[in-house]
């Protein structure tokens, strides 16, 4: 029997009539930004992969047969996931990797699970973001915390800039935990907190609320 999904339902709408144009358009624009301004530093996971004859798999659902028999193949010691838009599974959470698989999330979870974490907590006035590198559960965003790192928010960020330190703060804080990773000692912490809200993509009236606020997608010099 296949697992449903537990992840955040768009109840069958697409993230533009959710969002609407103006919070796609403004992610867009980030995206080109931002691999504008770091094009000589960017580097590509695919390619990284294939400069040290690692396998590369590309798949649309990573739980259909193809996905999970290749997984397999491959015996990995961790399957991590970071920016993943797929749902996973159970045979492929619990089932193929030796040590497990996990998720690094640009939030301090319990907070803002979900979609657009640098979005909803600048829109909440958050003053403390972060990242946490988490066993991945049937629920998104709710599996017992491996660590986290702090990010202090300041007036100038935008969804940008805190996107972007998030990231460089979990990459960080995945490249020490696994430098001393210890199996054998290393014992997850159950999440608190689990009235805490799931996000999902911003509605067209939170989007409206944050431009009123006066806060910015995006602000030269916050990078």
């Amino acid at each position: 029997m296949r697992e449903p999904s537990t992840a955040p339902s768009l109840g069958g709408r697409t993230p533009l009539a959710i969002s609407g144009f103006i919070f796609l358009s403004e992610m867009l624009r980030i995206r080109l930004t931002g691999g504008l301004l770091y094009s000589k530093k960017r580097v590509f996971p695919s390619r990284l992969a294939r400069s040290h004859n690692v396998d590369v798999l590309v798949s649309s659902n990573i739980n259909d047969e193809r996905s999970v028999a290749t997984l397999h193949a491959w015996r990995p010691d961790l399957i991590i996931s970071t920016n993943f838009s797929h749902y996973i599974g159970k045979p492929v959470r619990e089932a193929i990797a030796r040590y497990g698989c996990w998720n690094l999330h640009k939030s301090l979870l319990p907070h803002y699970r979900g979609m657009a974490p640098s979005f909803h907590a600048l829109l909440e006035g958050a003053t403390t973001v972060g990242a946490t590198l988490h066993v991945v559960a049937k629920e998104l965003d709710v599996g017992d915390v491996l660590s986290q790192a702090e990010v202090c928010v300041s007036n100038t960020d935008s969804v940008y800039s805190l996107n972007r330190r998030t990231a460089v703060a979990g990459g960080r804080l995945l490249a020490a935990f696994l430098e001393s990773y210890d199996p054998t000692s290393i014992k997850a912490t159950p999440q608190s907190g689990n009235g805490r809200p799931n996000y999902t993509y911003p509605t067209r009236a939170e989007v409206k609320r944050f431009r009123r606020m006066g806060l910015k997608f995006y602000a030269y010099g916050s990078e």
